[in-house]
């Protein structure tokens, strides 16, 4: 998986500056993220909710008519608590993903995100890495700027006693493209 995701972004990054169009970017989005896993107190799953502040930087271009391939780095700066189980928070993160995408009309496309992520727990006080698909859609709000709807799902490795810790986010986002 990781080696997949690396030569995604390579990729990303060294076709899309031979095309045209091609552009850095650089955005910022906030959400809610539900952190849930099988392990069980009083016959309920563990589940954390929160809100996540999430930077981002990437570079992408549209490689035809239609296909679109960026590559992105990203940070989840905190989460704020909605719900509290403190096995299932995680407070900060970052990692990289590959975005391939379909352009529907000139202004909107709707994307995939493939990744990877390394999330603090507060638990075990330690980084954990997971896998990281997701759905979006981004559309133009002018020249530069786009707005970004996303679903992701993370799925972790055990971390200490919480056996399949997962995440469920969704995210509304702002995009700046470079020029």
């Amino acid at each position: 998986m990781k080696k997949l995701v690396l030569a995604s972004a390579m990729l990303a990054a060294t076709v899309g500056m031979t095309a045209v169009n091609a552009s850095p970017y650089v955005g910022a989005s906030v959400g809610v993220n539900v952190n849930t896993s099988t392990n069980t107190v009083g016959g309920n799953p563990g589940v954390f909710r929160g809100v996540p502040v999430k930077l981002f930087a990437g570079y992408g271009s549209v490689l035809s008519q239609s296909f679109y391939l960026a590559g992105e780095f990203f940070a989840t700066l905190g989460t704020a608590e909605i719900s509290t189980s403190n096995l299932m928070k995680t407070s900060y993160g970052f990692g990289i993903s590959a975005l391939p995408g379909l352009m529907l009309n000139d202004n909107t496309m709707a994307y995939v995100r493939a990744g990877l992520v390394r999330s603090r727990f507060s638990s075990v006080n330690s980084m954990v890495t997971g896998g990281q698909l997701g759905l979006g859609l981004q559309t133009s709000v002018t020249q530069n700027m786009d707005l970004r709807g996303e679903y992701t799902y993370t799925d972790y490795k055990n971390v200490g006693t919480i056996n399949s810790p997962r995440t469920d986010e969704y995210t509304l986002g702002l995009v700046y493209k470079i020029d």
